[in-house]
């Protein structure tokens, strides 16, 4: 089958997969003090109510002009029936607290199996090269982390590494998987690299394509969104020319791998103003700094793959990792920028059966 015909049969869409619930723990507030009313000083609270107001009403403008570009319906208006859904859907019981998140995925293949991990700031979507040709080999789990395309958005998550990890592992478990290995690209390599340090046990071997986290090499855009003072305002700029400019400094031949389709797929599941939210706590809360000084305690078996023309990761932060992992090889893989799985999926995927061969469940 021509890697044409395979990307089209690998549709984005919330209809195409399946969904699992997991409930993530969380921390219970602290009780608030009970504060006395006072009466509403009218002049503040309604110029603090116009100023938000304009806010969103200068998103939600923002948002109607790249969804039509795009093509795209427009978002739903907003309806008292979706908190009543919200509250419906999380619950809190005594003792510890819980989140339900649904997480969306797609699976194919037999063998053994084959998580992979995404990105910030993407979906499935960006497997779309490589899942059905790894899934004559494996059984493949591409899944939509929280937050990011077809997976809920969740209230109480901070987007941080370790939560992040832990719906990896509660990922697993939903799904009857014992053990498995990964491939992860890129800032989501720091959450299988921590389920990894907390359980590894459940991790066979990891292929991780371009690790690492926030570098001064990224594009503005990016370090805006991790900004403390200009991250929101940032996260609510961020539209499809933003993902167009952003893409267009990961891939080394654009002429092979940039249209304004694949611009249309990375924005539509970051259009929304919750999605956007996610976008940016995920930028700005990812601290990978504890999982660099842990990484000599790491025992699994690691293939790291890295594009000769990235521009994002230099040679220090590939060294970095690396050097800190005892059971860890590595591969330049020549013509690729950041997104070499997307720009070069043969040599991904030569890479990754040479690493961990195929075995065959017995018949």
């Amino acid at each position: 089958m021509s890697i044409m015909l395979e990307v089209k049969k690998f549709i984005n869409s919330e209809y195409i997969g399946q969904f699992v619930d997991i409930e993530l723990p969380i921390e219970a507030p602290a009780p608030k003090p009970e504060k006395k009313e006072k009466k509403p000083r009218k002049n503040k609270a309604r110029k603090g109510r116009r100023d938000y107001d304009d806010y969103d009403d200068i998103e939600a403008e923002l948002d109607r002009e790249e969804r039509e570009e795009m093509g795209l319906p427009p978002l739903p208006e907003h309806d008292d029936d979706e908190d009543d859904y919200r509250e419906d859907y999380h619950r809190e019981p005594e003792g510890p607290s819980y989140e339900r998140i649904r997480i969306h995925y797609v699976e194919e293949g037999n063998g053994e199996p084959l998580i992979l991990v995404h990105s910030v700031s993407q979906s499935i979507y960006t497997w779309r090269n490589i899942f059905s040709r790894l899934s004559l080999n494996y059984r493949v789990i591409a899944l939509d982390l929280p937050g990011h395309g077809y997976s809920s958005r969740p209230e109480n998550f901070s987007y941080t590494i370790e939560e992040q990890a832990q719906v990896l592992e509660l990922f697993m478990d939903a799904i009857n998987i014992q053990s498995a290995h990964i491939m992860a690209f890129s800032m989501g390599s720091a959450y299988a690299l921590q389920m990894a340090m907390d359980n590894p046990e459940r991790i066979g071997k990891m292929v991780l394509i371009a690790p690492g986290g926030m570098s001064p090499e990224m594009p503005m855009p990016i370090k805006m969104l991790d900004s403390s003072l200009f991250g929101s305002v940032a996260a609510m700029l961020y539209g499809m020319r933003t993902v167009e400019k952003v893409l267009s400094e990961c891939f080394f031949d654009l002429t092979r791998t940039m249209s304004p389709e694949v611009v249309s797929e990375y924005y539509k599941t970051i259009s929304d103003r919750d999605s956007r939210r996610a976008l940016r706590e995920s930028f700005h809360n990812h601290e990978d700094e504890s999982i660099i000084n842990r990484l000599r305690s790491l025992e699994t078996p690691v293939l790291m793959l890295q594009g000769s023309e990235d521009k994002w990761r230099t040679a220090e932060n590939t060294e970095l990792y690396h050097a800190a992992m005892p059971f860890a090889g590595f591969a330049t893989i020549r013509n690729a920028g950041h997104l070499l799985h997307e720009e070069k999926p043969e040599r991904v995927i030569a890479a990754l059966l040479e690493y961990i061969p195929a075995i065959q469940p017995e018949v």
